[in-house]
């Protein structure tokens, strides 16, 4: 099966937010939620106290929880190009994915009654050439494209970094690089 991913370059991302902008807009996703999510984080202390910026959605893992958990198997696994994707048409709304998926990449929408995710822009990206939150980046800190020649393009780019949930939990399908501080164990989310 193919393997699709994410890379992502905090050194480039100035925390403007236009990927989740975006991303909302694309898909209509109502108020007060996101399928992107861009978060700050501080590592450090005055005088030496350093800032970074995380644009995260769903990972696309190779071992995704959502998929496994999901009663219905709304949640499956695109054969084409191994991201993780939903059908609405047989989503029960149990919220089970939620539960499961340690990067809170999966929302409930409550109008719908049914839960909805980050697609990878399956249904635009061949004829937009990227996805939505790629395309939108003005410091071209995010790529999707395939996980390997991702991986073989950023060798200095990591699976897991501090900030995040383990990767040994779900294998996921996004690298990061850019910061030498992502590993500091010391960081403090920012709230804005």
């Amino acid at each position: 099966m193919a393997r699709k991913g994410f890379y992502f370059d905090s050194s480039r991302c100035v925390d403007c937010k236009t990927c989740q902008v975006a991303c909302k807009k694309k898909f209509n996703v109502p108020k007060l939620l996101n399928f992107r999510i861009v978060s700050g984080y501080e590592v450090g202390k005055y005088p030496n106290a350093r800032f970074y910026s995380i644009s995260g959605s769903c990972n696309h893992c190779e071992d995704p929880a959502c998929v496994r958990n999901c009663p219905t198997r709304a949640m499956y696994k695109d054969e084409a190009d191994g991201t993780v994707q939903h059908n609405d048409d047989i989503c029960i709304g149990c919220q089970a994915c939620i539960m499961a998926c340690p990067y809170g990449a999966p929302v409930y929408l409550e109008e719908e009654g049914i839960v909805h995710k980050c697609n990878a822009c399956i249904d635009t990206r061949e004829e937009d050439g990227a996805t939505t939150c790629e395309a939108s980046c003005g410091m071209r800190a995010i790529e999707f494209g395939d996980f390997e020649e991702l991986q073989a393009k950023h060798p200095d780019a990591v699976v897991s970094i501090a900030c995040r949930p383990d990767a040994a939990i779900t294998h996921p399908s996004m690298i990061i690089s850019g910061r030498e501080y992502l590993q500091d164990e010391d960081y403090r989310e920012l709230e804005y």
